[in-house]
């Protein structure tokens, strides 16, 4: 692997990351869903344009798809890494006591709003041991656990279908 195919997962975690460290200690932790979702879906043209760099600068237009899967696995897991490694960091320092005292507050109105439109089926005397166990939740396996999952899953169906695609128009 080339120095140079370090560069596309440092640009894509380095924009994550200071998104998510703007929205969250600029004081719009109310919007880190929505640039959670938009960092995950950062993904696939990050992931496309690491494997057509390989295509070009790597292997000077003589690929097979083998090797555009892996140039597209090797974005999708270098990236996981230094995004696993920030989510450790952040969750520890600020983002746990965050997520629990958002269910501490917020959580019980949910939690009675649901009930009410009757997508929870418990009473509103449930609600505190059903707070207690959501925050048992709350753990850095978890967190690393949600990145692993949803980088692979969708890096990967990026990765194979990017490559056909590409490797397809190799042949023209």
């Amino acid at each position: 692997m080339s120095s140079k195919s370090f560069l596309f997962p440092i640009i894509y975690s380095s924009l994550v990351i200071i998104a998510t460290s703007i929205t969250f200690y600029g004081g719009y932790a109310d919007n880190i869903n929505k640039v959670t979702i938009l960092g995950w879906l950062l993904i696939v043209p990050f992931c496309i344009a690491s494997m057509i760099y390989s295509k070009r600068v790597i292997h000077h237009n003589q690929i097979s798809g083998r090797d555009l899967v892996k140039a597209g696995l090797s974005f999708v897991v270098l990236s996981s890494l230094i995004l696993i490694a920030f989510q450790a960091v952040f969750f520890t320092l600020d983002f746990k006591e965050y997520k629990i005292h958002f269910m501490q507050t917020q959580g019980i109105e949910l939690a009675k709003e649901q009930i009410k439109k009757g997508q929870l089926k418990i009473t509103d005397a449930e609600i505190p041991a059903l707070i207690a166990k959501e925050i048992e939740q709350v753990t850095l396996f978890r967190e690393c656990t949600g990145i692993i999952f949803k980088n692979i899953s969708l890096g990967l169906i990026t990765t194979m279908i990017a490559a056909v695609a590409i490797k397809a128009r190799i042949r023209r």
